[in-house]
């Protein structure tokens, strides 16, 4: 069956399943798409040329890209395939200044864009002051570093990916994302209508640890109306210890219990079943180090070759992570939370006729 846009709307838009990646955006070669209020537009004649459903990473499942990405079905149920686990922390007081836990991912990308193992690097930055992710083509060490830290909405990181190949003519590009963002990438890779334009300039893939994320105006207000911080005023976002912080650009700090965000989590959130992004070369989070340092999961052969470059940066302190607590253990319990937490929502939502893609309705029953 031909899919197309319209079944793209009807299994995913209208549901509210979209993790706002914008992998159908930047694979319409016709621009007939378009992002409107953080959600794919037809704006122009669809051509029905499937690309747009096909790389969407909610249209299929994506423990089928596991053995093309690593070379082997998943070994551990709970984290997927890797290699080897470190613990890491910059040396860097620039990058020290402006990363959110370890630096590893600042670390890495501006070391490896020095040693010209990769030739730019698509990050997510902000807009102005607005706290708004933005996707960013980073050329430079510097511009790398503008854009460190964690930020807690989506951006259609998919859309830098198209400005990295078609305005920066970019062929080894690193990629920095989430699980559902990674997802998409690989099905530009490795999917059933693979989208090799933009994934053949793709050298290495980054993923970030991801426990869910946040709509932005829903954000936006809850800081406002309940931390009575307004958004241009914050200096800082984290979530450490179950509890959502906010730093003011004055020096005070607001906190409260992370679940009280509830209602400003993104659906597709929800019943997202990967943790600590499986997909990816290089997978990254705090979760497993201590204070001040990030876990960093080796996966792929491609993410042993850009590790073993990245740790001859004389900034970066590297142990294995079976030297520090609490260690591997600590990413496969969350892992195992958010897979279980995901299932048990996608049985509730199949039991009440809530739509839901074919695929998600196996993974509940497995």
């Amino acid at each position: 069956m031909n899919k197309i846009f319209g079944h793209l709307y009807k299994e995913v838009i209208k549901p509210g399943l979209c993790t706002g990646c914008g992998a159908c955006i930047a694979s319409c070669q016709f621009n007939a798409l378009n992002l409107a209020s953080c959600e794919p537009k037809l704006v122009g004649k669809c051509e029905d040329c499937n690309l747009c459903y096909y790389e969407c990473p909610q249209t299929g499942d994506s423990a089928k890209l596991v053995e093309y990405v690593s070379g082997q079905a998943s070994p551990d149920p709970d984290i997927g395939v890797y290699g080897k686990a470190f613990s890491v922390k910059t040396k860097d007081p620039k990058i020290r200044k402006k990363c959110q836990d370890g630096g590893a991912v600042t670390s890495m990308l501006t070391w490896l864009l020095k040693k010209d193992f990769i030739d730019g690097a698509v990050v997510t930055g902000f807009e102005g002051e607005s706290w708004k992710p933005k996707p960013k083509v980073a050329l430079t060490p510097d511009e790398i570093t503008q854009c460190a830290g964690t930020k807690y909405t989506p951006s259609p990181i998919l859309l830098g990916l198209r400005d990295a190949v078609d305005l920066y003519l970019k062929k080894r590009v690193a990629i920095v994302g989430t699980p559902c963002q990674i997802n998409a990438v690989r099905r530009m890779q490795f999917g059933d209508r693979a989208f090799h334009h933009l994934a053949d300039s793709v050298k290495l893939v980054i993923g970030l640890f991801c426990m869910e994320s946040f709509y932005y105006e829903k954000l936006k207000n809850f800081v406002k109306r309940k931390l009575k911080i307004p958004i241009e005023n914050v200096s800082k976002f984290d979530i450490k210890k179950g509890n959502f912080v906010v730093y003011s650009k004055q020096g005070s700090k607001r906190e409260v219990d992370v679940k009280a965000l509830k209602n400003c989590v993104n659906t597709s959130c929800s019943v997202c079943l990967d943790f600590a992004c499986e997909l990816a070369d290089i997978s990254v989070g705090a979760v497993g180090s201590p204070l001040g340092r990030s876990t960093v999961l080796v996966r792929t052969k491609v993410g042993a070759e850009a590790f073993k470059v990245a740790r001859n940066n004389p900034k970066l302190g590297v142990k294995s992570l079976n030297s520090v607590k609490p260690g591997i253990g600590l990413v496969k319990r969350l892992s195992r939370r958010k897979k279980n937490s995901a299932k048990k929502l996608l049985k509730r939502w199949g039991k009440y006729g809530k739509p839901i893609p074919h695929w998600m309705k196996e993974k509940s029953e497995s």
